[in-house]
């Protein structure tokens, strides 16, 4: 891993994001679009502004998911010391993980279309709101002309994509994968039905303290949005050009429980054999972990 972008809640950029995880300061809150919804609270990314990221040009015909994942492309190529210009693009590929699409711009189109007249509706509405788009949309602007990729996981998709990419890498696929992630749903629409299906939490009076993973009376996340994208290599590829390497993705693994449509099982199986493949693939033994990242959704 050579090259680092995001997007987020905290920031935009790496240095911004470290300080306030460091800070400890929450980044939900109530969110004045969504006043006299059933939940009004989220995490949207601060100050970000699309059309001085991209240009009024490309800006407007872009969903935000995708706007999020250009910018934080552009941050990872320049973090891992490339140039998109001069690269071999056939031999770059990307693949981004995203699950909701345009979410918000199908919403707003689909309320045009129902309070005007057919002739309202945006002839961008299905490219804006297509899930595979951001991919292409990535490509373009990079100059990647190496396969190009969604995945589509849920919660998984980022994770989905770097493994992908890691396959890529190692097949001889690519020399340079662009991984990671991209979402930006927050809409009424979408919160509503995120709402009814028990996933957001309804402490909306305390938004810095809604989600609570770990406690026993959790009801639920707060819905965000942003992006992060990687830049990965080969160790040798990277070496052989001197790049800094902020890691190594050692192993990889993907399962399914066949279970439940979003209840995990109940004796976590499909996570266990995941864990135990990923090490085997990796050479690792599970006393030599030295730090786990839990997927604390807040669910209950």
């Amino acid at each position: 891993m050579t090259g680092i972008g995001l997007v987020t809640p905290a920031g935009i950029g790496i240095q911004e994001n470290w300080r306030r995880v460091l800070s400890g300061v929450s980044a939900a809150a109530t969110d004045p679009e969504l006043l006299g919804e059933r939940v009004d609270i989220s995490c949207r990314v601060p100050g970000f502004d699309a059309t001085a990221e991209l240009g009024r040009r490309h800006a407007w015909k872009l969903d935000r998911f995708t706007q999020l994942a250009i910018v934080s492309a552009r941050q990872a190529v320049a973090d891992a010391g490339l140039d998109s210009t001069s690269w071999d693009g056939a031999r770059v590929g990307v693949v981004i993980g995203n699950s909701l699409g345009g979410a918000a711009t199908l919403e707003k189109q689909l309320r045009t279309y129902f309070e005007g007249t057919p002739d309202d509706v945006s002839a961008l509405m299905i490219p804006m709101g297509m899930v595979n788009m951001v991919a292409g949309y990535v490509a373009m602007d990079q100059h990647i002309q190496g396969p190009s990729l969604v995945t589509a996981t849920a919660c998984a998709s980022g994770a989905s994509a770097i493994g992908t990419a890691r396959e890529w890498l190692l097949s001889g696929l690519c020399d340079v994968v662009l991984a990671g992630g991209t979402e930006s749903a927050i809409s009424p629409g979408t919160l509503n039905g995120l709402s009814r299906m028990g996933a957001l939490s309804s402490r909306t009076d305390d938004p810095a303290a809604a989600s609570r993973p770990f406690a026993h009376d959790r009801d639920g996340f707060v819905a965000g949005e942003g992006a992060g994208i990687l830049v990965l290599e080969r160790c040798a590829d990277a070496t052989a050009r001197g790049a800094r390497r902020y890691a190594d993705i050692a192993g990889f693994s993907a399962t399914s429980d066949a279970h439940h449509a979003t209840a995990p099982h109940p004796q976590g199986a499909g996570l266990a054999r995941a864990l135990r493949n990923a090490l085997e693939d990796a050479g690792v033994l599970p006393d030599e972990v030295e730090h786990v990242n839990a997927h604390g959704t807040s669910t209950p």
